[in-house]
């Protein structure tokens, strides 16, 4: 979890903003976005393959395919030391380059008597900008409703997502009750994501200009809450709960998986086409202390505190309910009107950014 917002978003656009100038940015980071997304399409592809070469499907065979993903993974986790290592080699040949450039180019001005301008450094280093520390981070965001709004859309939409996942993996191990079918399942739904969401990220760009920020930042939330009533609906309905299949049956357990993935799908693929650029594009008119600490907390605070909030809220929900094992399905209709409570903070913090 940690990893996933902090390690791979901060950690690589802060090796792309080192090493990458303006004008090179400004053409390489949406391919950077595109490229990212086939991410999970490779990697469901990987864990298809094998899946496909598991002998067996009891431990043993699974065990095979968990040794083979390890082995898979550190040679990617090796890739990435090295090149990370080569790409700042090339970035520090390129910038002692166009330092020798600059010199000579200096050098001719001076020849010719033209006025040249010196850049002085301290002790033959340049000055680094400080970091902000975390508590200047929650300082700077309680100090603006601006990124207060931010923050809201953050926690919100990390809370929505852990109230539906646990119950949509819920349903998932009732409906792939073996090991390799849940992970053949989320093989596929990894690529399905993948496609769908390089897809999105080609249209976005007109779907904001046509609406707006604000009705491309609305539209997230109220497509998840769209799908959100469906899937609490039709997962009530598996026991009875809304009366909407008799105990046991096996339709309503497909049909609440079926739009439970759906939700999954729309959740996370309007994140990475909308929600994230929308974001980004609030910070725009900010100043720079805001900006640079601000964002630190909005990204990384704002996501750790969403998951938490949602997770704690379902285990007072389930506590509450028994604390039985099924009782996650018991808990629907709160967890129903949790999402819905978390919504309308998330809707009304958008209204109030795009004022």
């Amino acid at each position: 979890e940690l990893w996933a917002s902090a390690g791979v978003p901060l950690l690589f656009w802060q090796c792309a903003n080192d090493v990458t100038s303006l004008p090179q940015a400004k053409r390489f980071y949406p391919l950077f976005a595109v490229f990212g997304n086939f991410a999970p399409i490779l990697s469901g592809k990987v864990m298809s393959l094998l899946i496909s070469l598991q002998k067996t499907n009891d431990d043993v065979g699974f065990q095979s395919t968990l040794q083979g993903l390890a082995s898979i993974k550190n040679a990617v986790c090796l890739g990435i030391i090295v090149l990370y290592h080569l790409v700042y080699d090339l970035a520090d040949k390129r910038q002692r380059r166009e330092e020798k450039e600059r010199v000579n180019e200096m050098l001719v001005k001076a020849k010719k008597g033209d006025t040249v301008e010196v850049e002085l450094t301290v002790g033959g280093k340049k000055v680094k900008s400080v970091k902000p520390t975390m508590r200047q981070s929650l300082s700077e965001l309680s100090g603006s409703w601006e990124l207060k709004s931010m923050a809201i859309m953050v926690v919100c939409y990390n809370v929505c997502i852990e109230l539906t996942e646990v119950l949509w993996k819920a349903l998932l191990r009732k409906t792939y009750t073996t090991k390799s079918a849940y992970m053949g399942f989320m093989a596929t739904f990894s690529q399905t994501v993948g496609w769908v969401t390089i897809v999105m990220q080609l249209v976005a760009p007109s779907i904001i200009r046509t609406l707006g920020w604000k009705g491309s930042a609305m539209l997230v939330p109220l497509s998840m809450g769209a799908f959100a009533i469906w899937f609490f609906t039709s997962a009530a309905g598996i026991n009875g709960v809304g009366g909407g299949g008799a105990v046991g049956s096996a339709s309503p357990l497909t049909t609440a998986l079926l739009i439970g993935t759906l939700l999954n799908v729309v959740s996370k693929v309007t994140k990475y086409s909308l929600f994230d650029p929308c974001k980004e594009m609030a910070y725009i008119p900010l100043g720079p202390e805001a900006k640079v600490k601000g964002k630190a907390a909005v990204d990384v605070f704002g996501a750790r505190l969403g998951r938490s909030i949602g997770s704690a809220s379902q285990q007072l929900v389930m506590l509450a309910s028994g604390g039985a094992a099924s009782s996650i399905i018991q808990s629907i209709p709160f967890l129903g009107v949790l999402y819905m409570t978390a919504l309308g903070f998330w809707s009304n913090a958008v209204w109030n950014l795009g004022q």
